[in-house]
This record gives structure tokens, C-alpha cells and sequence, in this order.
């Protein structure tokens, strides 16, 4: 990972993947973490209150596997809205519910007016014909996982602690592990979806305009009007508006 503060040597320059890195270097950890408990014996357990630790412990990893996977959500979506046109200001504080569905800002500053929903996540997937894929199901998983976390390991809400054997605990912790992980990764798999469709754009936009450039188009007719999505169509009289 090159230095974020080094751009003209391969630094990174979107600071969403900077964020993107810690975390996940972050939740390997806690992945690790949780399939060693789960999986092997706890010898550093208390003897007398066992049962009690394991419980806890059960809690205390599930809770951040549920709060890395939320996090890292939103950050790949902010990576990837961090390429657009949208400005920063729009989405920089926004957690995942509301990277979702939030107010219209517009509607939100006209007085009597009730502001309609905007979806951040559908205004990317969009220009890429990828918005029946993330309503009926990107969308459902990432909402899942937020309300997972609010409810059960951010805030004031928790699970209960059900205080039973150390094995039992532990299996119930590699369940809850497996389910929510399944989930995170089937989520990241639309993610990539859009992220490899605005790679693809980029790349077929790129190489129109090398070929033109190649091909002796000044710089001064550059100014191109690039949609997402879209193909690119070189329109001289444009260029010169």
C-alpha cells in the first residue's frame, strides 16, 4: 500500500480506499479471531464462570463482525461515489441507512415541503441498467446488515446474553458467523458488479479518446461531455460550444 501523501509516486489518491484498507485489515482480524474461538478449546477460560465468558465472547466477536461488515460497506460505496460527480459534502457523513434511502437535500431546504427519497446507492447502479439487481437484492442484504447492527451491536441495542455451555456457545457463534459472512460476501459480489462496470466504461471512453488523439484531435477540442453509461460519440460542434 503505497503512502496516501505520495500521489506522483502511485499514491493512492481516493481516500475511501485508504479507509477501504484499514478496515478490511481490521475485519480479517476479527474473522480469524472468531473461527480460532469457535473452533478450538479455551483453556484461558475461568473454570467457575466459563460458560459466562464464552457467552460473552460469543457476543463481543459477533458484534464486530456485524459492525465491519457495515462499515465496509460503506466505504466501498463512498469509494465508488467518490468517482463520480457527486459532491462529497452529499455522502461524507452518511452511514449505510442512509447511503440507502435519505431525504432529498433540495426538498429538505423548501419550507412545508415533505422531502422525497433519494437513494445513493441507486443513483450509482443506475447509469449501468444495474437498478432491478440492487432493489430486489444488493439493497435487501445491505439494509439487513444495517439493522442487524443498529439493533444488535450498535447504539443501546445488544443480543441477550443466554448463558449455557462453553460448546454450545461456540456453536452458536460459528453459525452466526457463517450466516452473516455468507451475506457480506454475496453483497460484495453486486458491489463488484458496479465497480467492474464503471471500470469498463472508463476503459472503452479512454481508448475512444486515445484514438482520436492519436488519430490528431487538438487539445482544445477535448472538452468531452462523458456520461455514465453511455456510449461515447465524438460530436466536433460540441466540443467547440
Amino acid at each position: 500500500m503505497s503512502p496516501s501523501d505520495s500521489q506522483m509516486n502511485a499514491g493512492l489518491t481516493n481516500p475511501y480506499a485508504t479507509n477501504g484498507v484499514t478496515l478490511r485489515l481490521l475485519m480479517s482480524r476479527v474473522i480469524n479471531a472468531s473461527h480460532e474461538y469457535a473452533t478450538t478449546q479455551t483453556p484461558s477460560h475461568n473454570e467457575v464462570d466459563a460458560d459466562v465468558d464464552a457467552e460473552v465472547e460469543r457476543l463481543r466477536l459477533y458484534n464486530e463482525v456485524l459492525l465491519y461488515s457495515a462499515r465496509l460497506c460503506e466505504v466501498a460505496i463512498k469509494q465508488l461515489l467518490y468517482c463520480t460527480q457527486i459532491p462529497e459534502s452529499r455522502y461524507q457523513r452518511m452511514a449505510l441507512g442512509a447511503l440507502l434511502e435519505s431525504p432529498c437535500p433540495t426538498c429538505k431546504r423548501e419550507n412545508g415541503k415533505h422531502p422525497h427519497l433519494v437513494s445513493l446507492v441507486g443513483t450509482l447502479a443506475h447509469p449501468f441498467h444495474l437498478c432491478l439487481e440492487f432493489e430486489h437484492c444488493a439493497m435487501d442484504h445491505m439494509d439487513l446488515v444495517n439493522r442487524l447492527r443498529n439493533s444488535q451491536a450498535a447504539h443501546s441495542g445488544s443480543q441477550a446474553l443466554n448463558i449455557r455451555s462453553v460448546e454450545e456457545s461456540k456453536a452458536q457463534l460459528l453459525q452466526d458467523i457463517h450466516e452473516a459472512l455468507t451475506g457480506f460476501v454475496h453483497m460484495l459480489s453486486h458491489l463488484e458488479d458496479l465497480e467492474q462496470s464503471m471500470l469498463e466504461d472508463l476503459a472503452e471512453k479512454g481508448e475512444a479518446i486515445i484514438l482520436l488523439k492519436r488519430n490528431g484531435l487538438p487539445a482544445k477540442d477535448c472538452n468531452f461531455n462523458l456520461i455514465p453509461g453511455e456510449q461515447f460519440v465524438f460530436d466536433p460542434e460540441a466540443t467547440r460550444r
